[in-house]
């Protein structure tokens, strides 16, 4: 539902990547967030970056992303606010500072955040996702979000799991954007109802060479590093309190 300004009126009813992202990080049970703040925001913040590359709105400046800057493009521009905030952030950034920028643990403003509950806002105006609000023993506020359309998410989860299978062939770069979002998060196992090990070596196989361009990948390897870097200073912490 959020496009930029080159979209057709029949893109902007489906669900953009980041969308689709915020939606398979739902826990269905409690209406919360799947995933602890730290993965939520890193996942939301590669998901933007990723979107908006796929969408043409930035490139990469080289072909080294470790070297490469990413910058505007200008044939594309992001018709919602906050994907425009985010492009701003990103311009001229690289990929790693662009996701650290939009949500990493240390920034001083939650764009990844705000973006997130922005998105559950426009899903539940279309139907897609319902807002319930509540009070924890009766003071503090809560937001839960309940699916009201189990159809998309029904669909959303067929066509994650589909790709995971190699008779298939591979992915479009959307789908395998997403696998590996979810993959670095953790989640895909979830979504899919694999094991865990196996959905992750199906993930890698589904995502295993050119299968975007190269800000997409360097985005989703950003996640993955922001991930493992807060569980090594969370191991680190715990056993330091431990001994």
């Amino acid at each position: 539902m959020v496009g930029t300004d080159t979209a057709t009126e029949e893109a902007t009813m489906t669900l953009s990547l980041t969308e689709e992202l915020v939606l398979l990080t739902l826990d269905p049970h409690s209406g919360r967030p799947a995933l602890d703040s730290v993965r939520m925001k890193a996942a939301v913040a590669g998901a933007a970056v990723a979107q908006l590359t796929l969408d043409g709105a930035l490139a990469l400046d080289g072909p080294d992303p470790k070297r490469a800057r990413l910058r505007r493009t200008g044939t594309a521009a992001p018709t919602d606010p906050l994907l425009s905030d985010a492009l701003e952030q990103a311009d001229g950034r690289r990929p790693k500072d662009a996701v650290s920028r939009l949500g990493g643990a240390g920034a001083w403003r939650d764009r990844a955040g705000a973006l997130r509950t922005h998105l559950l806002d426009a899903m539940a105006a279309a139907g897609v996702v319902r807002r319930e609000d509540d009070r924890v023993l009766g003071l503090f506020p809560r937001t839960r979000w309940s699916v009201a359309d189990p159809t998309v998410l029904d669909a959303l989860r067929a066509r994650v799991t589909g790709a995971l299978d190699a008779r298939g062939g591979p992915p479009d770069p959307p789908t395998a954007a997403l696998v590996a979002l979810l993959s670095a998060t953790d989640r895909l196992a979830a979504v899919t109802g694999l094991p865990k090990a196996e959905a992750r070596r199906r993930a890698e196989a589904a995502t295993a060479g050119d299968w975007a361009a190269p800000a997409v990948r360097a985005a989703v390897q950003e996640v993955h590093a922001v991930l493992v870097a807060s569980m090594v200073a969370t191991t680190a912490a715990t056993t330091a309190a431990t001994s």
